[in-house]
């Protein structure tokens, strides 16, 4: 170990055993007297120091050698090291670490990480007409093959992406895949990876999948290949890619612009010919060719697409259709070849896990969103009863929530959060009647706790199944039908259900209260349904779920332009008082730029975001850090699951105040791809994770204004 101060760390250590040494050495495995040196002088081995449980900053080989500098965290350029070098490198000889690449930006590319993250210079050469970029470092070796487990022979056939970036966040992932893409991938009519390691390729499907990009993989004698080849989905990849300038990505850009080009759908709809047969009886054949769909190919047996079935669902009134397309938006069809049965204990990332949630990568939840949402809101909300109703639900999702509520842990008391819930289950098999009588009788449970001075929060899990309860009951009650069926009365039982939300004081004194929040189930996501627009009405905030956000694995998936709050004004006065008196300012000029984001989107879908003026691709940069930095939670991570208001507000001033130094650099001469690719911009990214937030804050904030500076004395 190299660090200056290691030796005084080390004896910090070992006399807070509270032991004399002689004790201490035996039971580290060293000797009395090597101890001692550790603890005076002595450079300690790299075992001694992981045994004695010590961060390190920097690491040598030798006593001659020089040292390297250790990255703390994994982040997005320690990710992209490691995508090039596992595609296009390898360790030779135990002692340098080469990077094969007649690409000379990529080489750069490589020489230029390898100095910010390790401090090591590298040597050009050629190498079997291949041009090289190597690392003389046995240190480098040691961290590469023991931390991250690179092999330091038959790369090739053993080489699988490094654990800490299956861990990593989404940024690091996307790092990790264009490294890796820039050194041995291929674009041609599609995006390939190809490996001689299955390890590798089913690390590579894994991202991919965390990523919602769907692909093929297919194993051709000794090779594994994973294939993107889906015109969506190819430009989901390249919409990931940081540096547009990279000669395959150039060519990627090139190839999902050309409107020319028409690539095979992977996202086949499994429909059996009866079904579709049934279907097609209620349809013209003259209208569904109009608008694209020939019928009676699919007849014949040709696989429908998602987007045919799409256009199918929109000119058919079956509401089985109706239904699967809604399901369609979040979830792939994929036939089952073979099931095989590996009983051996590994890491598992991609299955079904008996008793817990259908995953898809890195605690990510590609079902049920709204109910994760709920459990949030269960977990930290200001509220002492939890009153949650399961009206109209599924069985399995019921019984999903049965089973998982109860394993849940109030932070706040560190108890089982059931001690102070009430569960009211009532599934879709049951009595429509007791959809209606679940839901008045949690909301008289609800009153019933605050009248003794509780503050309660109400979920209704879904508000649609109770209406829809309702218009079945009315039709077999021959009562006048109203829009599309519903009672003409609907609009009035779903005010009377809110409005018995509120405050009140009890009789002896006290203020209990309770807080509603309904989930709406549209069919379709049509928000112009008569359920919708009459909630609408009465409430005065809205969280709007929105698939295209659930698809892109951006959680919570609430549509920020489509969400409000009518209680924004009447709040400012509390905001000025206990969080900041910018707190309203920052909140508009955020929505202000996430509006401008939404407009430039539409040119980008036409052009490409090369097209844009430098400051219009600065905008969109800024608000990509808006969203994922700041809007974007992991539920599952014990410090990003719930963040209090003032550090929302640190936070969000950050990242504002970063976008406003890089605008002025932006004027000053600064390039946008050298303002994006700021490292202050990176640990911006991690600041969400931090507990104290306050000192790494002030660390990031000094960064960014040490890098603007120097983006300006450069011009």
């Amino acid at each position: 170990m190299a660090d200056s101060d290691i030796n005084r760390r080390i004896k910090e250590k070992v006399e807070s055993f509270g032991k004399p040494k002689k004790d201490v050495a035996p039971e580290l495995d060293v000797s009395y007297g090597t101890l001692i040196n550790y603890c005076e002088r002595n450079a300690p081995p790299l075992d001694f120091v992981e045994n004695l449980g010590l961060d390190y900053d920097t690491l040598k080989a030798e006593r001659d050698s020089k040292p390297i500098t250790l990255p703390g965290v994994m982040d997005v350029r320690l990710a992209e090291f490691l995508g090039l070098l596992l595609s296009d490198g390898m360790i030779k000889g135990e002692k340098v670490v080469c990077f094969f690449n007649n690409d000379d930006r990529l080489r750069e590319r490589f020489s230029t990480l390898a100095k910010e993250l390790f401090n090591l210079e590298t040597r050009e050469s050629v190498e079997n007409t291949v041009k090289t970029s190597s690392v003389a470092s046995v240190a480098l070796v040691t961290v590469l093959s023991r931390v991250f487990g690179m092999p330091t022979t038959k790369k090739s056939r053993n080489c699988h992406v490094p654990e800490q970036v299956i861990s990593g966040d989404d940024m690091v992932a996307s790092a990790f895949l264009e490294g890796y893409f820039n050194g041995d991938g291929s674009v041609t009519k599609d995006i390939e990876f190809s490996t001689a390691s299955r390890a590798m390729a089913s690390g590579i499907s894994h991202l991919l999948t965390r990523l919602g990009i769907l692909y093929r993989a297919s194993l051709n004698g000794s090779r594994s290949r994973v294939f993107i080849t889906s015109g969506s989905e190819m430009k989901l990849f390249y919409e990931r890619l940081s540096d547009k300038r990279a000669a395959k990505a150039i060519r990627l850009g090139d190839l999902v612009s050309d409107n020319r080009n028409h690539w095979t759908s992977k996202d086949p709809v499994p429909m059996t010919e009866e079904f579709l047969k049934s279907v097609y009886d209620d349809l013209s054949y003259a209208k569904l060719k109009g608008e694209g769909l020939e019928i009676h190919n699919y007849l014949a047996g040709e696989v429908m697409s998602r987007k045919m079935f799409a256009t199918l669902a929109k000119e058919s009134d079956n509401p089985a259709v109706a239904s699967f397309d809604s399901t369609l938006k979040h979830i792939f069809c994929d036939r089952i070849t073979a099931i095989d049965v590996i009983d051996e204990d590994m890491p598992v990332y991609d299955v079904v896990v008996p008793e817990t949630r259908n995953f898809i990568g890195g605690g990510v939840p590609s079902l049920y969103h709204n109910t994760v949402m709920q459990q949030q809101l269960a977990k930290w909300s200001d509220a002492e009863i939890v009153v949650y109703i399961g009206c109209g639900e599924r069985g399995n999702e019921m019984a999903d929530v049965l089973n998982e509520f109860p394993e849940l842990e109030d932070p706040k008391t560190g108890r089982p959060l059931m001690e102070r819930t009430v569960l009211i289950a009532n599934t879709s098999n049951m009595p429509v009647a007791a959809r209606e009588a679940s839901v008045y009788t949690g909301i008289t449970i609800a009153e019933y706790y605050r009248d003794m001075g509780y503050d309660v929060s109400l979920m209704a899990d879904s508000t649609s199944r109770w209406a829809e309860a309702m218009r079945e009951i009315s039709s077999r009650l021959e009562e006048m039908p109203g829009e599309e069926g519903y009672p003409a009365y609907l609009a009035a039982k779903l005010a009377e259900f809110y409005e018995r939300a509120g405050r009140a004081k009890t009789l002896c004194g006290d203020e209990g209260s309770v807080t509603v929040i309904g989930a709406v189930s549209p069919p379709g996501g049509d928000f112009s349904e008569p359920v919708t627009q009459n909630t609408l009405r009465i409430v005065k905030v809205f969280w709007a779920l929105d698939a295209k956000l659930a698809q892109r694995r951006h959680f919570p998936a609430i549509n920020w332009l489509t969400s409000y709050s009518l209680y924004g004004r009447t709040l400012d006065e509390w905001y000025n008082e206990n969080i900041s008196t910018e707190w309203t300012k920052l909140r508009s000029d955020t929505m202000n730029l996430l509006q401008r984001e939404a407009e430039l989107q539409d040119i980008v879908q036409l052009v490409g975001s090369d097209a844009l003026p430098d400051d219009q691709q600065l905008t969109l940069e800024i608000a990509r850090m808006v969203r994922e930095y700041f809007l974007q939670q992991n539920a599952y991570h014990d410090v990003d699951s719930y963040c209090p208001m003032i550090n929302q507000y640190k936070m969000l001033k950050a990242i504002l105040t970063w976008g406003e130094k890089a605008v002025l650099a932006l004027e000053s001469g600064a390039s946008v791809t050298n303002i994006v690719a700021l490292e202050s911009r990176d640990m911006l990214a991690k600041v969400r994770f931090e507990k104290d937030i306050d000192a790494v804050l002030d660390t990031v904030m000094k960064k960014a204004d040490e890098e603007f500076a120097a983006q300006t004395q450069q011009r």
